[in-house]
């Protein structure tokens, strides 16, 4: 069912953990068919994702998602990482996942731009602060 390559990763996922000073975090899922994914990214001044990690909870196909995901996104623009879709995690996955399980990169592309959505809520917020200090 699962190629040698993806069992691997999911034996071994590389970005798999929390994120300590992550500046942008994305959740989601569905509880319902059990499948919860949590991006985490590091974003540098530039706006240049330097890291980024994932917790999630489901089978091999969310797990080696949201593996590659974080592989793409680092050394990206943040306009870069919301331009990413399921079909390029899916692609970047050479077919290694049954097309009937899919549904884990849409579940994936939807944590990368909530996670980018909620750097740039953050980024507001502190300088909303900034401003008000000053």
């Amino acid at each position: 069912m699962y190629s040698n390559e993806i069992l691997n990763r999911f034996k071994k996922p590389e970005y798999a953990g929390g994120l300590r000073g992550a500046n942008g975090t994305g959740k989601a899922g569905n509880e319902d068919c059990g499948d919860i994914v949590k991006i985490y990214i590091l974003v540098d001044e530039e706006g240049i994702i330097t890291n980024a990690k994932f917790k999630a909870y489901g089978g091999v196909s969310t797990i080696v998602a949201c593996d590659v995901a974080c592989e793409m996104l680092i050394d990206m623009t943040l306009e870069e990482a919301l331009s990413i879709t399921s079909h390029d995690i899916l692609e970047h996955l050479e077919g290694g996942i049954p097309e009937n399980k899919s549904y884990s990169a849409v579940v994936v592309e939807e944590a990368i731009n909530n996670a980018v959505e909620d750097y740039y809520k953050r980024k507001e917020r502190e300088e909303k602060k900034a401003n008000e200090e000053a």
